[in-house]
């Protein structure tokens, strides 16, 4: 079978229903629209991946490029670092705008608004096309629209860029080059099983490329090479060339020194880490595949391309892409991607629905259909002599796994307020240095200094206010943060979103294996008597043989891998609990089914009765078929012969899922009146509960091979429910409690019952004993207007009834007042009407509420609690909503389902230790949500460290300007060792230890300030600066009151360092130094008490003696010391203490002031009235000030009130 064409083809379309795609597949518009979606697939892809991203299409000027690169290299190669620095400036200047067609260089805009350029590649192709004058009976796939695929004569040019490791092929038909995909239906997919012929292969492999997911691991000099051009270094480099040059030799010998050490292990970490990626990753082995009608070829699997046929052998295999299982199946462990460490079954790829002919292949929609790339399958089952076949279907960085990995080497740009506000207060002191540069040049050249000693001078200012070790400096708080976390057995890969933690406002939780145990435990069952619910059977192997126990016996995915029974933890107990045996296919070789028979499960006892042996349920019961779990649909299937059978053609459906899926799917007559009270009592007790429902039909094998699942899961019979005890962890409602207790909202985002999960709520403490909970139901009406129903329930958990309710239109105004929250008018004195209120909803009216109700759903996101049945996708739709309106989320999960979430909130936090965590930020070793509090925790620490230790490296070179600026004026500078001693002892000594001071142990309810714009931190900052100069001036002057005192003479050839003035300043701004460290390190209530941090103590106690010995000690002690250190000792005793005293003074005042008047709860409340913010500033807290008192509205149940 031939398959049609590579993209590059222009291809005509009818009536605008089809295009071609990414593998020259027709693509119909109708089934390229959005598809079941939210699972592990979907959340391994880079969702920032854009199919057609905005581009502008450059090429190559001779003319610009020959005039710009000499100009760029003239002043020092400036103007080519710049070019290195913002390439798509250089770009625009060195090449003119051409089509996207004639263009060497393309400017892509990612989805967070960032350009990159690419450079546009090309490769040489025979020629395609489409004719509607010819037709193929070969080709299926074009067969419906009466074209064929024809070879045309020649080579044609294929152009491409490589964007993010994805492949954009340039599409003559939109003029734009579009991500290379493959999409093509599910019959044609399995239309390909006879394989690609080998000349196919070859142009498809030119087209997509090598199936590696290849981690470029860059040799150490191109590592150097890109650091050392980095900003950062660039400045470090200037400045030493410029302290070398004005004779600061030790000085700038010792920052080259530590620079260089600083990147030589930056160098051997980033390759380091690339390296391990890069081994993590690589995936090459030999693979079986078909290829020119069915011959069998063993190749490398880098020559893979989405068409090839792989032959999964019976023994398994680790996945090299991604592909769609055709025939057999395979049972896998997806634990590398989706955290689950149960393996599950895959079985054959559907070929078409009911409800849609020719389904689009997704592997969202078919995860249970589809190899992963990266996992293992375990063991594969064949019918007869048939081979397990899997079609390709993505390569390379285009599989889930390769998803996975470009979403760690390209991570979502994190939005902190905290690092912007950083910049731009760096940009602050910018101006100021510059400032400080034109002043000096000014004040030097007026004094008849040389020029280049002038320069020399003033170029030192830009050096003392922008501290080149600032950025190093930030990062202290999150890198101990870390260290502290990992002892915690918490794993981070993202640190940049340890300080977003700090800012946590709101914590999602899934419900089961995080609040609650991962093991369920078998609460009984109720089977169905007559449409009635018969009493609770504590032990379901006592039940009558009949649906409901053959239910459980065989509606299940478990399996025997090496004897042991494997599968869902849920179906494990299940199956245990009906006492019944499972028996894999008999023979010699277990993979292998001579008959249609794929699991026999049997009772471990015999009948004790032939009366038990049924025609409905003998002996022995064959599963013919599954129909897996599918979290959208809600249920599972399975078809199965009773054995022995007379009739091969009767076969019994059973299926098991949630209650309310089940009783939609069964005769409304076989279904329990009280099914709905019974179901309430149940859940409200947090039991888990699930349904069970069955149909006989008749149909052959071959029949039956094909059918779809909605062909056989209609028109059930009600067989009864199964129920399941899931307790909660021993420290969910402690951790829950604390929580609240700091006035972070808990959130549970769960896919089990809703009443179920309301029960969890109220029993974790999520949900107070004394709150209201409110149900949201919406239906739409016959003009698709939303009817929204408030529904309040009970407060016990063992009480089922309904309190109250109401159904109002969405949209109209309240024509009469209400009372809120009212039950009956005899009761209504009793009713206390400002009692907290939770809103409960499930996924299906979350869907509703979210598209059609947006004032609802802001309110619904604002005082929402509890959300129940939601997908995957909800899970994180939910997640990104709470982000859009204000609120900083973490999100706490265990499984493949919460994949997503963890992805798009600002901390996500797996409880899962396996490979998948990696698509979370932060990963547990302990699986429960104590790790919560401890995260926000050390993120607070984190934060608060971070703004202390800006704050002081800001102060530092604020102060150490103002010594500059004062000893300028009198034409003296600080010497070579007190820059020395300034920098490099006293300031790293003490930014480098302030990161040690661990977390406090209790969370508070005031969050630490998330921007250095604050009113509060500029107040500190602006006190600070003025006690700087205060005390600098205070010493100046205290100086010139001495009799012995006399003024400075200096001389215009030397830079004049040892003088009074300069002894004074220098010996105070040391005390200085050292009380800006201990005031910025105040301890709760985000950090715990300075003294225990032992380190800092440590520094404390060597360095203030040191700065107390240089200010006291006599010029005849150690006149070494003072020749290197350039200081002239005052000959006044009672001058050198008073020196000290106003050190010592300065350190006590900045560290009151700092710690218990700036900070304090009064000058709080006096800022926050100067601000006069008459409106709150987060989205969310507009929406809480805008809910009316009277809402949600309620009247008398049974009253519909239209609003």
């Amino acid at each position: 079978m031939d398959s049609p064409g590579p993209v590059g083809s222009q291809v005509p379309e009818k009536n605008g229903s089809a295009k071609l795609n990414g593998c020259g597949e027709r693509k119909s518009s109708a089934a390229s629209g959005n598809v079941a979606s939210g699972n592990v697939a979907a959340l391994l892809e880079e969702e920032e991946t854009a199919v057609c991203p905005p581009q502008q299409g450059y090429r190559r000027s001779l003319l610009r490029s020959v005039v710009l690169y000499p100009l760029a290299a003239l002043p020092l190669g400036l103007g080519l670092l710049l070019a290195y620095w913002l390439p798509c400036q250089w770009l625009r200047l060195t090449c003119y705008p051409a089509p996207l067609d004639q263009a060497s260089h393309v400017i892509v805009t990612d989805l967070d608004g960032k350009d990159r350029v690419e450079r546009v590649l090309s490769f040489e192709v025979a020629g395609w096309g489409l004719s509607d004058s010819e037709s193929s009976e070969e080709d299926s796939h074009f067969e419906s629209v009466n074209e064929s695929v024809t070879i045309l004569p020649g080579t044609q040019v294929v152009r491409y860029f490589v964007h993010r490791h994805l492949r954009y092929l340039y599409d003559p038909e939109r003029e734009k080059f579009v991500l290379l995909r493959c999409d093509y239906s599910c019959s044609s997919l399995h239309d390909m099983r006879g394989g690609l012929g080998t000349w196919e292969q070859q142009d498809r492999l030119l087209h997509y490329g090598p199936n590696a997911i290849d981690v470029p691991v860059k040799p150490y000099h191109v590592l150097l090479v890109e650091e050392v051009l980095h900003p950062f270094y660039i400045f470090q480099i200037v400045a030493v060339a410029f302290w070398m040059a004005d004779d600061y030799y030790y000085y700038s010998a010792t920052v080259f020194f530590i620079s260089s050490l600083s990147l030589i292990i930056s160098l051997v970490q980033t390759r380091r880490h690339l390296q391990q990626l890069h081994d993590m990753v690589a995936t090459s082995c030999t693979v079986t595949v078909l290829r020119d009608g069915r011959e069998i070829r063993e190749v490398r699997s880098e020559s893979l391309v989405p068409g090839d046929v792989l032959v999964v052998p019976p023994t398994g295999m680790m996945m090299p892409c991604d592909a769609a299982l055709l025939t057999g199946s395979a049972i896998v462990n997806e634990a590398m991607l989706t955290g689950e460490s149960v393996p599950v079954t895959k079985t054959p790829l559907p070929h078409d629905t009911a409800h849609d002919p020719a389904p689009l292949y997704e592997p969202n929609r078919y995860k249970r259909h589809t190899l992963f790339s990266g996992t293992q399958v375990i063991q594969t089952r064949f019918y007869a002599n048939s081979a397990v076949l899997a079609v390709v279907v993505r390569t390379g960085f285009s599989t889930a796994k390769g998803g996975m990995v470009r979403s760690i080497l390209f991570p979502k740009p994190l939005n902190m307020k905290f690092y912007a506000d950083a910049m731009k207060f760096v940009l602050v002191l910018g101006m100021l240095a510059l400032a400080g540069f034109v002043y000096t040049l000014a004040v030097e050249l007026s004094k008849g200094y040389q020029v280049k000693s002038t320069i020399l001078r003033a170029f030192d200012v830009i050096t003392i206010v922008v501290p080149p070790a600032l950025p190093a400096a930030l990062t202290v708080g999150t890198v101990y943060a870390l260290s502290r976390l990992r002892k915690q057995q918490i794993y981070c890969i993202s640190p940049q979103r340890v300080n977003l933690c700090g800012e946590i406002q709101l914590v999602c939780f899934d419900k089961t294996g995080t609040l609650t145990t991962d093991s369920l435990d078998i609460y009984g069952v109720k089977p169905v008597y007559r449409q009635s619910f018969g009493p609770l059977v504590a032990q379901p192997s006592r039940l009558e043989h009949g649906p409901l126990l053959h239910g459980m016996a065989t509606c299940h995915s478990l399996t025997s891998i090496n004897g042991q029974l494997t599968g869902d933890p849920l179906d494990l107990k299940m199956f245990q609990a009906t006492g019944w045996s499972l028996q894999e296919p008999p023979g010699e070789d277990p993979n292998r089914f001579d008959s249609v028979i794929t699991t026999i499960v049997r009772p471990s006892a015999l009948p004790t009765s032939p009366d038990d042996i049924t025609q409905e349920g003998g002996l022995e019961l064959g599963v013919l078929r599954q129909f897996t779990f599918s979290s959208d649909l809600q249920r599972m299937s399975v078809l199965v012969r009773a054995l022995p059978t007379s009739d091969p053609k009767l076969l019994q459906v059973y299926v098991k899922g949630a209650p309310e899926t089940i009783r939609r799917l069964c005769k409304p007559e076989s279904v329990p009146a009280d099914f709905f009270e019974t179901l309430t009592s149940l859940t409200q007790q947090g039991l888990r509960v699930l349904a069970v429902g069955h149909r006989t039909i008749h149909m052959p094998w071959h029949k039956a091979e094909r059918v779809q699942r909605d062909a056989v899961e209609c028109d059930l019979t009600f067989a009864g429910l199964l129920v399941m005890q899931n307790k909660l962890k021993p420290v969910t409602t402690p951790t829950i409690t604390t929580l609240l207790a700091a006035d972070i909202r808990t959130v549970m985002v769960t896919g089990d019952n809703l009443l179920t999960a309301v029960s969890v709520a109220r029993e974790c403490g999520m949900v107070a004993s004394r709150h209201l909970v409110v149900l949201l139901k919406v239906e739409l009406n016959p003009l698709k207007l939303p009817l929204v129903s408030y529904h309040l329930l009970g407060e016990g958990q063992d009480t089922a009834q309904l309190i109250t309710s109401a159904t109002f239109s969405y949209g109209d105004r309240v024509d009469q007042p209400s009372s809120p929250l009212l039950g009956n008018q005899e009761e209504e004195e009793e009713v206390v009407v400002d009692r907290p209120f939770h809103l409960a909803v499930d996924g299906k009216n979350f869907a509703i509420i979210r598209e059609h109700c947006p004032e609802l759903f802001q309110r619904l996101l604002v005082r929402g609690t509890v959300f129940a049945r939601m997908s995957p996708n909800q899970k994180a739709q939910l997640v990104t909503s709470l982000m859009d309106v204000g609120y900083a989320v973490a999100m706490c999960g265990d499984g493949a389902n919460d994949c997503g979430a963890l992805k798009s909130a600002h901390a996500g936090i797996s409880l899962s230790d396996t490979e998948a965590s990696i698509a979370s930020p932060f990963t547990s070793k302990v699986p429960n949500i104590s790790c919560v509090p401890k995260v926000i925790r050390e993120g607070r620490a984190a934060l608060v460290t971070s703004f202390s230790v800006f704050k002081f490296m800001a102060l530092y070179s604020l102060t150490e300007f103002l010594s500059a600026a004062i000893l300028y004026s009198y034409d003296s500078n600080l010497g070579d060792f007190q820059y020395l001693y300034v920098d490099l002892v006293l300031i790293l000594a003490f930014a480098f230890v302030m990161g040690f001071t661990g977390p406090y142990p209790r969370l508070v309810k005031r969050r630490p300030p998330c921007t250095l714009a604050g009113v509060n931190v500029l107040l500190s900052l602006c006190v600070q600066v003025i006690l700087l100069v205060l005390f600098q001036l205070a010493a100046l002057f205290y100086l010139q009151s001495e009799s012995w005192y006399v003024p400075l003479v200096p001389n215009i050839n030397s830079e004049n360092i040892v003088c009074s003035e300069n002894t004074a300043i220098f010996v105070v701004s040391t005390f200085q130094y050292v009380g800006l460290a201990v005031a910025l390190s105040t301890g709760a209530p985000y950090r715990r008490p300075l003294f225990t941090n032992y380190w800092f103590m440590l520094c404390l106690v060597v360095l203030l003696p040191a700065n107390i010995y240089l200010t006291l000690a006599p010029a005849d002690w150690w006149p070494w010391l003072w020749r290197r250190i350039q200081l002239r000792p005052p000959p006044s005793l009672l001058f050198r203490v008073g020196l000290v005293e106003l050190g010592l003074l300065y350190c006590v005042l900045t560290y009151f002031l700092e710690g218990y008047i700036l900070s304090s709860e009064w000058i709080r409340r006096i800022l926050h009235t100067v601000q006069c913010r008459k409106a709150p500033e987060s989205s969310y807290k507009h929406i809480l000030a805008g809910i009316e008192p009277e809402w949600p509205p309620y009247e008398a149940e049974g009253i519909t009130v239209h609003v």
